[in-house]
């Protein structure tokens, strides 16, 4: 098959281009895989699970906080009410009773406090550690969100990039003979179709051709379209 200087110039335009879009279609699918930010997303659903319970442990210590501020409300109303009663009687039996039973609620009281106070002390451990989750997914959740704008906005830049590339591609091609356009897409369906001939090396597959191989290429016309004999792309010389 016979191809102008120029035309195998072109050809070889088109190589570089076809080149240039597969790269961009590799890169493209790289960053719509998710893989970049997949170990972001897999710590931001650990992180949503812990979150869940830590909040959890919060309200079972906020309710237990709450039963013993009742209990001990409930005691300080009696005690106050048997004060009352002590008060205002003049019996020393019911005196007596009466007493007997502030002891036992004094001491009740006093077990109620150092019980919510022990509570107090469990709910700021539990409420900084849900705190420390939080912030943590908070900040994951950001990096996230600052990761997949930046993949974002990279992927608009490379689909207006690659929809040139093709309009490129369809112009260049065009003004190529269909036989020797089919003859490049054809080699291109197996490989890399076409290579620039630089001293003995294919520019294809970068294997330096024998010196047999050689001399027949060089003694071809310059119109005549030479192969590389081991990977059969078009050499440009």
């Amino acid at each position: 098959m016979k191809a102008s200087s120029n035309q195998q110039g072109d050809l070889l335009s088109l190589g570089g281009l076809d080149a240039e879009i597969t790269r961009a279609k590799t890169l493209l699918a790289e960053l719509t895989s998710g893989k970049s930010t997949k170990a972001m997303r897999e710590l931001n659903l650990q992180l949503a699970g812990e979150l869940i319970e830590a909040r959890n442990q919060l309200d079972s210590v906020e309710l237990e906080l709450k039963r013993a501020e009742t209990d001990l409300h409930t005691v300080e109303q009696r005690i106050d009410k048997d004060n009352l009663r002590l008060n205002s009687t003049s019996n020393s039996k019911d005196a007596q009773g009466i007493q007997s039973e502030l002891a036992t609620l004094t001491k009740r009281k006093s077990e109620l406090e150092d019980m919510e106070l022990a509570i107090l002390e469990k709910k700021d451990e539990v409420s900084a550690a849900f705190a420390e989750v939080q912030a943590r997914k908070t900040l994951n959740e950001n990096e996230l969100r600052e990761a997949e704008s930046k993949i974002e906005a990279e992927v608009l830049k490379q689909r207006s990039g690659l929809d040139l590339m093709v309009q490129q591609r369809a112009q260049r091609a065009a003004l190529l003979p269909v036989e020797l356009l089919e003859l490049y897409e054809k080699k291109a369906s197996r490989g890399i179709a076409i290579g620039r001939l630089t001293g003995r090396e294919c520019g294809a597959c970068r294997i330096s051709l024998g010196a047999t191989a050689f001399a027949e290429i060089q003694a071809l016309a310059s119109d005549d379209i030479a192969t590389c004999p081991d990977c059969q792309a078009i050499l440009v010389r």
